[in-house]
């Protein structure tokens, strides 16, 4: 199994091409347009915030990839914020989304609060979708990996035209 370095373009395409007909059936009552806000952190190699877009129809992935502030803004429902640590200890499953949502770890950039609770009885599941490959954050990289790793993420993003 591959690793990926968070929040790498390619972790988030790995995860949908390991999109299943068992995801499919867990988020079948789930519908809507999300984005996932990742706030800079320049110490994490994350110069400007990023941006990941999904959108859900009774369960099927219609959408789920890295895309622009105006993008996320046009398209989603609903935006939830974090810091990169934040969505680690999500990530790794040392704190809940619910917990971390009215915890005020994760902030709600646009959308409704009642709608974006909607997400919880979903949110294992949607952890689980994201966590299908081995993911390794930048603050467990070493000074010349989080160098490559910054200098990589510039790249791909510019390559998204992000």
């Amino acid at each position: 199994m591959a690793t990926y370095i968070y929040p790498q373009p390619e972790w988030v395409d790995d995860s949908v091409a390991l999109y299943d007909e068992g995801f499919e059936k867990k988020l079948s009552s789930l519908s809507g347009s999300f984005a996932y806000q990742i706030n800079a952190m320049p110490e994490w190699g994350i110069e400007n915030d990023l941006f990941i877009s999904m959108q859900l129809e009774a369960g099927k992935l219609k959408e789920f990839k890295h895309c622009s502030k105006d993008y996320a803004f046009e398209n989603a429902d609903y935006i939830m914020s974090a810091t990169p640590p934040a969505w680690k200890r999500i990530l790794t499953k040392k704190d809940k989304f619910v917990g971390a949502f009215m915890g005020g770890r994760v902030k709600l950039e646009k959308g409704d609060t009642v709608g974006a609770l909607s997400l919880g009885p979903h949110a294992n599941t949607l952890v689980d979708v994201l966590t299908q490959v081995d993911l390794k954050f930048p603050d467990d990289l070493g000074p010349e990996e989080l160098e490559a790793f910054k200098k990589e993420l510039v790249q791909k993003r510019s390559d998204l035209g992000i």
